[in-house]
């Protein structure tokens, strides 16, 4: 996914800076912006008083804890995108709508430790509880959350600069990123030794199978991921 996602954001930067060195003077902007997607940096091409087409790249990255069966999840989410959108100025105003597609390389990397609650619920006979003792802090479950590569956006804006004068201006924006729901492209369990000559057990894999399940419904939240965003943009 990493090469198909470099290999688009290529195209896309082509794709742009061709349009807007065929641009009038004043037509073009280049900003840079924050928000819920990152950090970014956008070019803006002023097609006429209506029609925009901007192009631009998100990076973020964060963590956070979820708690899924019992387990103690990290989860550390790490956003990079591309992004080619079309914005209408339908009063020919500040105001604008916006469509487009955003190119993602989103993913989830998550590390679980069970609960002490988790082995209550697991029945482990007695003659292996010497051995598991010991070791249940070692027990690990690691992974890998993805979402689809292409993902609808839709928002509303404001441009303070739509004249497409020559200077500085700023712009605020906020939608909804369409990125499907999320799926648990891998999930693996890791410990110490003795225990890690039973992590490809088939009974083991099962249990897996449907922690990834339950994994993709506790994350079900981030295939309508929201966007806002403060740019600010300079425009020649």
């Amino acid at each position: 996914m990493k090469a198909r996602y470099a290999l688009l954001t290529s195209c896309l930067t082509c794709l742009i800076f061709s349009q807007a060195s065929a641009g009038e003077q004043g037509n073009i902007g280049v900003g840079v912006k924050a928000g819920t997607l990152g950090i970014g940096a956008e070019v803006d091409l002023g097609l006429n008083e209506i029609l925009h087409l901007r192009g631009g790249a998100n990076y973020l990255q964060f963590s956070f804890d979820s708690t899924v069966s019992n387990i103690d999840y990290e989860m550390e989410p790490e956003f990079k995108n591309a992004s080619l959108l079309l914005d209408v100025y339908p009063f020919s105003g500040s105001f604008r709508i916006t469509g487009g597609v955003f190119i993602n390389n989103n993913e989830i990397a998550l590390t679980g430790s069970p609960r002490e609650e988790f082995w209550g619920d697991s029945t482990i006979p007695s003659n292996y509880s010497s051995v598991v003792d010991p070791l249940k802090d070692s027990i690990k479950l690691n992974g890998t959350v993805e979402f689809n590569t292409f993902a609808p956006y839709v928002g509303i804006g404001w441009n303070s600069n739509v004249e497409q004068e020559r200077g500085w201006g700023v712009s605020f924006e906020m939608g909804v990123l369409f990125q499907g729901a999320p799926t648990v492209s891998s999930l693996t369990l890791a410990a110490a030794p003795p225990l890690d000559a039973y992590t490809d057990n088939p009974i083991i894999l099962q249990a897996l199978e449907h922690e990834k399940k339950a994994i993709e419904e506790d994350l079900d939240y981030f295939q309508y991921y929201p966007v806002a965003s403060l740019m600010f943009h300079y425009t020649f």
